[in-house]
């Protein structure tokens, strides 16, 4: 993995000093002109079939969602929120290319595409079968999303995630393609997500996730460190600093399915520890399962749904770190850093073909 360990050897602002250009038009593209990212999070396939299983059995109608089912709610949803977004997160299963050829995903909004199969927790990733990066670079996809579960105590599955980190890195780095990284924490064996010994030891998975991650990824995604109904908001703030250090990259918090008023109070306190934005679905749109018919589904997106949007927008233009403003970076230094020749480095010269990277 050559080009990730050069990745890894620069300094967090050297790196985007050097960012190449495929890499800043990606991460100009999933960010407002600031600089700061509000992105809707729509690449989901299993909630989206449990939300429609519970949906059609309310309705008396037990059955199985089929693809249009899943793709009609994506393109709806799509259509009705992407305006408010910098980008939108969304699946090749059953919505990027159809939310581009519906015309669903808004104009001048980033399509960040997932790329990893869709799978359980403590199984190790692999990519989505007959997809790739390359893939998503040809279809003009701004960016590309892995997800990697996490728990830093189990060497062996760490060390398996790492290698496929490692590998999506040097295929984005040859494509030339955004890299936005998700960390994901599990509970082990015999656990829950409310068990004691979990809750104590995720905010460190979240920070040493971040750590092994950040060398390999141009965005980080990120979870909440810390219990926000439990833990007192001294305990809150001192996490979220601590995984800002942590973090050498650009992070977004996501919104691992919170009800989106607790989801609020994460916002508000990671963007003022650092965060340059968010990556939120289902706090925003899960209730829009709970109305049994098309109309009613409509009008919660239309109302709800966008005022959901705008307060989160509000809190990140109030307080998130733009990424330029993180490594303390300008227009003018970007500039510099490119050389008259800069297209041509690395050629190689066969008779009268020169081929470089560009």
């Amino acid at each position: 993995m050559v080009v990730a360990e050069q990745v890894k050897q620069k300094s967090p602002k050297e790196f985007f000093l050097n960012l190449s250009p495929g890499k800043l038009t990606g991460l100009r593209n999933v960010s407002d002109q600031e600089g700061r990212l509000k992105v809707l999070a729509l690449d989901q396939s299993n909630s989206f079939k449990k939300f429609l299983r519970a949906l059609y059995e309310k309705q008396g109608n037990k059955r199985e969602p089929t693809y249009k089912d899943i793709m009609d709610a994506k393109l709806e949803i799509t259509e009705i929120l992407s305006p408010l977004s910098t980008a939108v997160l969304l699946d090749v299963n059953y919505g990027a290319r159809q939310c581009l050829n519906s015309g669903a995903l808004a104009h001048q909004v980033g399509l960040i595409i997932r790329l990893e199969a869709s799978k359980d927790p403590g199984i190790a990733g692999i990519v989505e079968p007959g997809w790739s990066v390359k893939q998503i670079k040809k279809m003009g996809g701004t960016a590309v999303k892995l997800l990697v579960y996490m728990d830093v105590e189990d060497k062996s599955a760490t060390e398996g995630q790492m290698k496929f980190v490692r590998q999506m890195s040097a295929d984005c780095a040859d494509q030339d393609i955004l890299l936005m990284t998700e960390e994901l924490s599990y509970p082990q064996k015999n656990e829950d997500k409310d068990s004691p010994a979990y809750v104590a030891r995720k905010p460190g998975n979240i920070n040493m996730s971040a750590e092994l991650i950040g060398p390999f990824t141009d965005i980080l995604k990120l979870e909440y460190p810390a219990n926000i109904k439990t833990d007192d908001e001294k305990t809150q703030i001192k996490n979220l600093e601590t995984l800002n250090q942590k973090a050498i990259r650009p992070w977004v918090l996501l919104s691992a399915g919170v009800k989106f008023d607790i989801f609020l109070k994460q916002v508000e306190l990671a963007m003022k520890a650092g965060a340059s934005g968010t990556m939120a679905g289902r706090a925003i749109f899960q209730e829009y399962f709970d109305y049994t018919n098309r109309e009613d589904q409509k009008k919660f997106l239309k109302t709800t749904g966008l005022d959901r949007m705008k307060k989160i927008a509000e809190l990140v233009d109030k307080y998130a770190t733009p990424w330029q403003k993180r490594y303390e970076t300008n227009t003018a230094e970007m500039l510099s850093a490119v050389e008259a020749d800069w297209y041509s480095k690395g050629a190689q010269v066969s008779g009268s073909d020169v081929k470089g990277d560009y």
